[in-house]
């Protein structure tokens, strides 16, 4: 028994030691997200009011509105404004709201900016929201979607409490408590994340998952007609809208072949054919692969790096727009 407590307590030593060293030299982050973040209730999700969160590893704060702002006591001083449409990508996930793009973006132009993105939107909650906001708030001078290559997958990055009843009980069971020890491991330890990623190859699985969806001519068909609904919606109402296109960081990896590059193809054809200006980095982001702009063992979200390469790109790109 004492042998089985001392080996208990030297692997107990060697994790913790395994956490500290992966956390102090940053090998790999935290990637849970807060329940109190969501408003899982509102038929599109959105993110709590006045509310505030660790968001994988880093605390977040949302106005009266929901849109991420960098303090609890944050104040808007414009009277024009931009609103950024998007998901964790550009909600900033994993970084600290001042390092993000629209954070940086947020000190080097007089305009307000409203974050509105949310963890697991897509393209049709961009089309609800560009039309909610407009009879909201009349001060908003431009909208920048981001569009990221899952936008494509139309099911919501969260499970709906309706949505689990819909399922047998026994596999509701297993589903939340798999679904809780895995929160629980991604918000608590970096080994873990480092170690699933590793493992699982998060990277190129999250890349195959969406692949297939490129393929589908009925779900590009439904990207191509929510795409022309915004179009047509803010041209009627006069709102300048911008696409922003970011890649997957599998796809850097792989060198930017074309084969691996399908997906922007097939995006940038349905905005060539509507006609609508599309700001594709994934050429500036492929040049620029050796510069970490990704964080750790992430298919999408970015570094410190990606957030400042993305705001200089998009000042040079508005600015002469």
């Amino acid at each position: 028994m004492r042998i089985i407590i001392i080996n208990l307590i030297i692997f107990s030593l060697i994790i913790l030691f395994a956490e500290i060293i992966i956390r102090t030299f940053k090998l790999s982050q935290l990637q849970g997200v807060d329940r109190n973040l969501l408003d899982l209730e509102s038929e599109t999700v959105l993110n709590q009011r006045n509310t505030e969160a660790v968001i994988f590893g880093i605390k977040a704060y949302t106005d009266k509105y929901g849109f991420r702002i960098p303090s609890k006591d944050f104040k808007y001083k414009y009277s024009s404004s931009i609103l950024v449409l998007g998901d964790s990508v550009s909600f900033g996930v994993g970084v600290d709201e001042s390092k993000t793009f629209v954070g940086i973006l947020r000190n080097k132009i007089n305009l307000n900016i409203y974050n509105a993105s949310v963890a697991g939107h897509n393209i049709i909650d961009y089309s609800t929201l560009i039309k909610d906001y407009n009879q909201t708030f009349k001060d908003i001078s431009k909208v920048i979607v981001f569009i990221c290559l899952n936008d494509v997958h139309f099911e919501k990055g969260v499970i709906k409490n309706a949505e689990l009843r819909e399922k047998h009980n026994s596999e509701i069971f297993y589903i939340r408590i798999l679904k809780k020890i895995n929160i629980y491991l991604r918000n608590k330890s970096a080994l873990f994340v480092l170690l699933k990623s590793k493992f699982t190859k998060v990277e190129e699985r999250h890349f195959d998952l969406l692949t297939d969806y490129y393929n589908d001519q009925n779900i590009l068909k439904k990207y191509k007609n929510t795409i022309l609904e915004i179009h047509n919606f803010s041209k009627l109402k006069k709102i300048k809208v911008d696409y922003v296109l970011l890649p997957y960081s599998y796809q850097l990896k792989k060198n930017c072949n074309k084969e691996f590059l399908r997906p922007q193809k097939k995006i940038n054809e349905i905005f060539s054919t509507l006609k609508i200006n599309l700001f594709d980095l994934t050429k500036e982001f492929c040049q620029e692969k050796e510069k970490k702009l990704f964080l750790n063992y992430d298919p999408v979200h970015l570094s410190e790096n990606g957030h400042e390469f993305v705001s200089n790109l998009l000042i040079e790109k508005l600015n002469n727009n």
